[in-house]
């Protein structure tokens, strides 16, 4: 993460999170970097429908319509956590982590949304190993899809 700490205070722009089964790693891995204040305005972990509704602003229609592991919750995440720290990128994470499945929905299966420069990408995998190795992955992915966002 060092190397996104320092393109986005080379770029003077401020990223946010929300995060549900990464668990606030993301906003960890940025926060561990020295000078991670200049661009890292705050996160939110949403690890439950309740917060995801009453602390994010996700709608209760698309937590019954879709479930919160979807696209559109993952699009909803991130377009209100840039709303609620007014930053230039946002990013959010929402999935199957394991070790059981939602939502009947497979095990692995996480999204990954990101807004910048008023675009929003919602990205779907489908992450195999461990909880652990599937947050792990996820990171490495976002990290490496925001660095290509902003350069």
């Amino acid at each position: 993460m060092v190397d996104l700490v320092k393109k986005l205070t080379e770029l003077d722009l401020t990223i946010a999170t929300a995060e549900s089964y990464t668990g606030g790693a993301m906003a960890n891995a940025i926060t561990d970097v020295p000078g991670a204040s200049k661009v890292f305005l705050g996160g939110v972990v949403a690890y439950t429908d309740e917060i995801k509704e009453n602390i994010l602003g996700i709608s209760n229609e698309i937590i019954n319509n879709y479930g919160a592991v979807s696209k559109e919750c993952a699009r909803a995440m991130v377009t209100n956590v840039q709303k609620l720290f007014h930053s230039d990128i946002a990013i959010s994470f929402t999935g199957n982590a394991g070790p059981t499945a939602m939502e009947n929905k497979a095990l692995g299966l996480v999204y990954i949304g990101f807004s910048y420069q008023n675009n929003i990408i919602v990205d779907e995998l489908y992450l195999d190993g461990s909880r652990q190795e599937i947050k792990e992955k996820s990171l490495i992915y976002a990290y490496n899809k925001i660095m290509g966002l902003i350069s």
